[in-house]
């Protein structure tokens, strides 16, 4: 058995105490207020919390000035190389699991078994391979175009079998695909549900592109259990009570239209203009469903322009920028976070029965939402992978 002694900090109840984590077979085993006399003890400097996650990656993406024409111009091998050398800079800056939400030729499947085999290290990751989209609709050159529920079913089932552990539906069009109106709706609630299903059958989570209000209304109907993005509309009470009623989650991504915005006239023209209109309404979005109770993941969305892998940190410093809490940024990338990757209890947290993911912060991250941009050690499964 071995022990990690430090300052730790728990996400579940914000309390600060200093002592050992005991971890036996890669998991947590207790947690207790004094060091052990002797054994195998290692001690983490700073603050230690769960590993963190980013709930909404995109590990295909570059995170360039036009990330789809660069991927789109390059062979699959240099896709999947660059998608390995990302893996390693989640390591570094204390990310132990991610939620791959599209990627070519759902590629991401391979590198959560090359990463769960050790054949690469990375992050945990949980991919939903190809999006699903109505014919023409949002992602459709990279992802599964299906048409009514019988189709939408049989695409999921698809994933599924190819070893998907997640569900992107695109609820909305979106920003980054040519021709689309951004947060136009686009699949009907009925189509949503039986793709949901096939999700909810498996024990997997389900997530919808949802940027407009009748988009995401749909989605959250259909019993999507997260919403990305959010971007349009002012939201009403309906929208609110469908989030609590179906206790989903909300990942935000507010660093996507971020790193557009920060590219100016350098980004592809069509993306610059279906974000400007909308960046101070996504913000407002997210600030009124936190008032309300809406529970919020983190999620960066990264690889989208100048959102690099990876950029969770920056996503923690806008959340909290928008109105959370310090408290409720770090259960956002920890608990809320392995919510929305279907693997509650198991990450994200410094319970008994865990995985012993940790990262150890210079700071506290209850007194400063920087505390992420500085990790000094990384473990995974109770090995430490990389310490400062």
């Amino acid at each position: 058995m071995r022990a990690f002694k430090g300052r730790f900090v728990f996400p579940d109840t914000g309390a600060v105490e200093e002592g050992c984590l005991y971890v036996e077979e890669g998991r947590i085993k207790a947690f207790e207020d004094r060091p052990p006399l002797s054994g195998d003890v290692v001690a983490l400097p700073g603050y230690v919390i769960p590993g963190l996650i980013d709930a909404h990656v995109h590990l295909s993406f570059s995170g360039g000035l036009d990330p789809v024409g660069e991927m789109e111009a390059e062979p699959l091998a240099t896709t999947v190389a660059r998608a390995v050398r990302y893996l390693e800079a989640y390591l570094q800056a204390g990310i132990t699991a991610v939620r791959d939400l599209g990627s070519r030729e759902a590629m991401a499947i391979g590198l959560a078994t090359a990463v769960e085999k050790g054949v690469v290290r990375g992050p945990r990751i949980v991919a939903a391979g190809y999006v699903i989209t109505p014919t023409g609709g949002h992602g459709h050159r990279h992802g599964i175009e299906a048409d009514g529920p019988d189709a939408v079913r049989k695409a999921a089932r698809a994933n599924f079998k190819a070893g998907a552990r997640a569900l992107k539906l695109m609820a909305t069009g979106g920003v980054m695909t040519p021709g689309i109106k951004a947060g136009a709706e686009m699949f009907e609630a009925e189509e949503m549900a039986a793709g949901v299903r096939e999700a909810e059958k498996r024990g997997y989570v389900s997530a919808a592109h949802a940027q407009g209000l009748a988009g995401i209304k749909a989605a959250l109907k259909a019993g999507v259990k997260t919403i990305e993005h959010g971007a349009f509309d002012a939201w009403d009470d309906e929208a609110i009570g469908l989030f609590k009623n179906n206790n989903a989650l909300l990942v935000p991504t507010l660093a996507a239209p971020d790193g557009i915005l920060s590219g100016g006239e350098r980004v592809p023209a069509f993306m610059l203009e279906k974000t400007r209109p909308i960046a101070e309404r996504h913000r407002e979005n997210t600030r009124i469903a936190y008032e309300k109770g809406v529970e919020i993941a983190a999620g960066t969305d990264a690889g989208t322009p100048l959102n690099p892998h990876p950029n969770l940190a920056r996503e923690l410093e806008l959340l909290h920028e928008v109105g959370l809490s310090l408290a409720d940024v770090l259960r956002a990338a920890t608990t809320l976070g392995a919510r929305a990757l279907g693997l509650e209890g198991l990450i994200g947290t410094l319970a008994e029965g865990a995985f012993a993911d940790l990262v150890a912060l210079d700071q506290n991250p209850l007194e400063t939402p920087l505390a992420y941009r500085h990790p000094r050690a990384t473990v995974m499964a109770g090995e430490v992978l990389m310490k400062v």
